[in-house]
């Protein structure tokens, strides 16, 4: 598949998305979860206020708290479920939002899913179920948090394609992300002592992914996806858990047990898969 100019910055994205697993991962021994995400958003809000002008009203800022929630319950489980579990195998499960998007998307607003995303659905599961085997890994509570996360991401995605095609992007989009911060703030204030130490892990954890694996993220996703199909975007972003597995092996020495590589590889298949739509295919 030869890469566009829009399609390279979108994998140099996900490649980014990949990173942050493992930064997260050491982040967190240094700081707590709830802690870390409020010095992430804040951060991402700053950078976001230069390149977006939200239009305040009602419907506006209802939505960005909605879609908000559903993000820092995400980020929340998936952040607390690092603590329990290997950076590589979260990568894995969090790309399970992939197959409940269209699941949910059912349930509620009872929009019918492809044969590719069935499909994708029982690899996935299968992975899962290697991931999950005593020879995969087994299954732990930072597992079963990871998972939930994907749920929440899933009811994220789900709201932002309903939203934004009746109310301003952009501005769903800072709202969310501000929303975010200050869910993260007052779970923080409530539950945690600021009483951490600031390391040099912490802070490139706190920059790359409050600047680049968020604010600028979402700029650039708004603006070069639009110049792709949707199945390219789909097989690009599918490859987040790979790079989840290569910088985890790189930067913490992870390695996931044969039967968890075979797990991943299928969970990945079923991501490929699930994001095919006949239409573009013949495009293709």
């Amino acid at each position: 598949m030869k890469l566009t100019k829009a399609e390279f910055i979108l994998l140099t994205m996900t490649a980014i998305w990949g990173l942050t697993f493992p930064l997260i991962k050491g982040a967190v021994a240094y700081v707590p979860p709830f802690a870390f995400l409020s010095m992430r958003f804040f951060l991402a809000v700053i950078v976001l206020s230069f390149f977006l002008k939200p239009e305040f009203n009602k419907k506006n800022v209802k939505w960005g708290l909605i879609i908000g929630f559903f993000l820092f319950a995400g980020m929340a489980c998936q952040t607390i479920g690092l603590m329990y579990t290997k950076a590589s195998r979260s990568g894995f499960i969090t790309g399970f939002l992939v197959f409940l998007v269209p699941l949910f998307d059912y349930l509620i607003f009872k929009k019918k899913p492809t044969i590719f995303a069935i499909i994708g659905v029982f690899l996935a599961l299968g992975g899962l179920y290697l991931l999950s085997s005593p020879e995969g890994g087994g299954f732990n509570i930072g597992d079963f948090l990871t998972l939930l996360s994907a749920g929440f991401f899933a009811f994220q995605v789900i709201f932002i394609e309903h939203s934004t095609t009746r109310y301003n992007g952009d501005t769903i989009v800072f709202f969310q992300i501000a929303s975010t911060f200050i869910f993260s703030f007052i779970a923080s204030t409530l539950t945690e002592k600021w009483n951490f130490r600031i390391d040099i892990p912490l802070i490139v954890a706190v920059i790359v992914t409050g600047v680049f694996a968020t604010a600028l993220a979402l700029l650039m996703q708004g603006k070069y996806q639009k110049e792709t199909t949707t199945v390219r975007a789909g097989i690009i972003y599918s490859m987040e858990p790979v790079f989840a597995l290569f910088f985890s092996f790189l930067i913490l020495s992870e390695k996931l047990p044969e039967k968890g590589i075979i797990g991943g590889f299928l969970v990945f298949s079923g991501m490929l898969i699930s994001n095919f739509k006949s239409k573009e295919i013949n495009q293709e």
